[in-house]
């Protein structure tokens, strides 16, 4: 920019207003749309990039696909270019998508909660499907990557140094074939050898590790003390870092990070088909939720149509083929339920969580987590531990509860409030005071800030804030 009070115009169009992003391929401008009157973000690569003919026509071809590409998780692209400068410039004109990135939560926040971490990766799991399905790789997945909008989605960002691959074109690999961050490369990244679907499952798996634990798992004291970590060293079980991690969500985690790209998951659908499972909301995340955005309320009707949270899995039988799950009905769930109650009566409820424990797994795997009889089990469940004494379990079943209800239902739903109190109650037998009340001050000020103080739920949560406090004097 030669005259600094005057605005730096790219294809006499576009207006930079401020960096917003840089990295090694460039920087990212928050910018505006002079014939749209809109705002944009405009990537300028470096220009001596430019120089190199062949990284020219790998920029302009995958610009041409990124275009192509279409997909609620990332940003769309409008425009692409070389600003004849002096110097000469390639620019990528895309959304604006304004939110927080990930690393950011995590400098704040520390570990995150697993049903957002399993939301938010299910969410990037299924960008890289529709990337993977053009050939289009990302190489440079990462937190900072990642952003978290207040209507609950995650937006995956910069492509900018993705490789794209045509049947009928060279493959053009060897330009910036070193180009990534260290902390979440691949092996063949590192070893500058092809990169595959897989590669980019492996930094999600390591995106994964670090927002379940907190911490980067392969940084070592150097880059290329890190890089050879990649290559040579396994990382850790989560379970061994973190207990309350599924062995299923541990397993998934671990194939993403296996050193051979063929070990690795088949592709990103079968992460994504995982990561469901264990799904959930992600409004703690937020610092102003959006409960009522189109954008929610438009996934929750395709997620209804499309059967998402009722499709019944299969198992495999001994041979490898798939076996039909055994017939479980509803009545049978309402039977299991109706007898836990009856044997806690009795003060048996050793056997009373064990049984109705056995029917959830069953009626899980049929009717799924979020079916509406299924959760009220679970309620009972969670109810039945805490009026057993197994506040610590307890704690466990209402905080599932609380994100798959929440992301399908909202956080002010009947039963998510009814949740939200009886883990203040959990919390409260265990020791963490603190803990239950910052959750019922940040609920108590959203319900609120929406329904008012007069509502009954603010009301009651008023009551509820002050006998703990009074307790815990």
């Amino acid at each position: 920019m030669a005259d600094d009070a005057a605005p730096w115009i790219v294809a006499e169009r576009y207006e930079l207003i401020e960096v917003i992003g840089r990295g090694g391929m460039g920087r990212v401008f928050r910018g505006f749309d002079r014939t749209l009157k809109r705002q944009v973000a405009i990537k300028v690569i470096h220009p001596h990039l430019a120089e190199n003919d062949e990284w020219e026509r790998r920029f302009v071809r995958e610009a041409e696909l990124m275009a192509r590409m279409s997909h609620p998780g990332m940003a769309s692209v409008f425009d692409a270019g070389i600003d004849p400068g002096p110097p000469e410039q390639p620019f990528l004109i895309m959304e604006y998508v304004d939110g927080v990135t990930l690393d950011n939560i995590l400098s704040a926040r520390g570990r995150l909660p697993l049903g957002a971490v399993a939301g938010i990766a299910a969410q990037t799991a299924a960008v890289l499907a529709e990337a993977h399905g053009h050939s289009i790789f990302h190489r440079d997945l990462k937190p900072s990557n990642l952003m978290l909008c207040a209507d609950g989605t995650v937006r995956v960002l910069d492509f900018g140094i993705a490789v794209a691959l045509n049947a009928d074109q060279t493959r053009l690999t060897r330009t910036g074939s070193g180009i990534g961050t260290p902390e979440y490369m691949a092996p063949e990244q590192v070893r500058g050898s092809s990169v595959v679907p897989q590669t980019d499952l492996y930094s999600l798996g390591l995106v994964m590790h670090e927002l379940l634990t907190g911490i980067r798992v392969m940084l070592g004291s150097s880059e290329f003390d890190t890089m050879l970590n990649q290559i040579n060293t396994a990382p850790p079980m989560l379970e061994l870092e973190r207990d309350d991690v599924p062995e299923e969500l541990s397993l998934l985690v671990a194939s993403m990070l296996a050193k051979e790209p063929v070990d690795r998951p088949a592709d990103a659908a079968t992460v994504h088909g995982v990561l469901m499972r264990y799904a959930g909301a992600l409004d703690s995340l937020i610092e102003r939720p959006d409960p009522m955005s189109p954008a929610r309320l438009y996934a929750a009707a395709v997620g209804a149509s499309a059967g998402l949270w009722t499709a019944a899995p299969q198992r495999r039988s001994d041979a490898g083929d798939a076996a039909p799950v055994p017939d479980f009905t509803r009545g049978d769930l309402d039977r299991a339920v109706r007898r836990a109650r009856d044997l806690a009566d009795e003060s048996r409820y050793v056997p009373a969580i064990g049984g109705l424990k056995d029917s959830l797994g069953v009626a899980v795997s049929q009717l799924g987590a979020r079916d509406v009889d299924v959760v009220d089990a679970r309620v009972r469940l969670a109810d039945l531990c805490l009026e057993s004494g197994d506040h610590a379990q307890a704690v466990t079943l209402y905080s599932d509860l609380i994100d798959d209800l929440t992301a399908e239902r909202g956080p002010y739903d009947d039963q998510v409030m009814y949740c939200q109190r009886q883990l203040a109650i959990s919390q409260v037998h265990i020791g963490q005071v603190r803990a239950a009340l910052t959750r019922l001050r940040k609920l108590h000020a959203q319900l609120a800030s929406w329904h008012g103080e007069s509502d009954a739920r603010v009301v009651q949560l008023s009551e509820m804030i002050a006998q703990i406090r009074a307790g815990a004097r």
